[in-house]
């Protein structure tokens, strides 16, 4: 099986041009914020930041920030964002042992995160490590039935890494597709409540900014969000 993509062939790239891109902006961000709990004085993770846009509205709004990415010059674009405002690591979501204490956090943000990562339970279980007692998890990820061709073949139940042509970043993606069980069940095992499941609805801003888009949309969840609670 090919191995999810290496953000570190396309951080310039992606850092460029995402806040503008509509499915971002105006489609996954308000889905992903509107899961949120009030952030003010709280410690959050955002596991995975990519480029740092959430930690940045994160500490905007008053919570402690820790960013920390796979990619090395992810990272590094979060650090120039964000300067001293937040501790940026470079690792990997699923293994922090060495560097984050265990109840570290009030919240977990993970957003467009888990479809590249092997392990989703052992990352769930690293999660669930970091939160205090009854700390919220949200997080957004592709959704399994987006990619209408590989539900009917292979099938819905197949675990996949499967590849697609991002003509914004002029480059092929790759990822993983997984049914909906497949995050239910080790969200569950690693001691998680999930408390809601949102498959959002493009809006009158994404219709404007992208006609089609907001057909498909309408249509076909392109991703696939949940906030879930550790169990005290």
């Amino acid at each position: 099986m090919a191995e999810p993509t290496d953000y570190d062939t396309v951080a310039e790239r992606y850092a460029a041009e995402i806040d503008r891109r509509p499915w971002n902006a105006l489609y996954e961000r308000p889905a992903t914020l509107a899961l949120l709990p009030d952030v003010r004085d709280r410690d959050v993770l955002d596991a995975g930041c990519g480029h740092g846009w959430y930690c940045q509205w994160l500490l905007d709004r008053g919570a402690r920030v820790v960013g920390v990415d796979r990619s090395v010059r992810m990272a590094g674009l979060a650090t120039k964002r964000l300067g001293n405002r937040a501790r940026i690591i470079h690792g990997d979501v699923s293994d922090l042992g060495d560097v984050l204490a265990d109840a570290t956090f009030d919240i977990v943000l993970s957003s467009l995160v888990l479809h590249y990562v092997d392990d989703v339970g052992k990352a769930f279980c690293e999660f669930a490590r970091l939160l205090r007692p009854a700390g919220r998890l949200v997080l957004s990820t592709h959704h399994p039935t987006h990619d209408a061709k590989s539900v009917a073949e292979p099938g819905y139940m197949v675990e996949e890494v499967i590849e697609e042509r991002w003509g914004w970043l002029d480059q092929n993606m790759r990822y993983y597709r997984r049914p909906l069980s497949s995050l239910t069940e080790p969200l569950a095992a690693a001691g998680f409540v999930i408390e809601r499941i949102c498959e959002p609805k493009p809006d009158e801003a994404l219709r404007q900014a992208d006609p089609k888009g907001y057909e498909q949309l309408r249509r076909l969840p392109a991703f696939l969000l949940m906030r879930a609670r550790k169990d005290a």
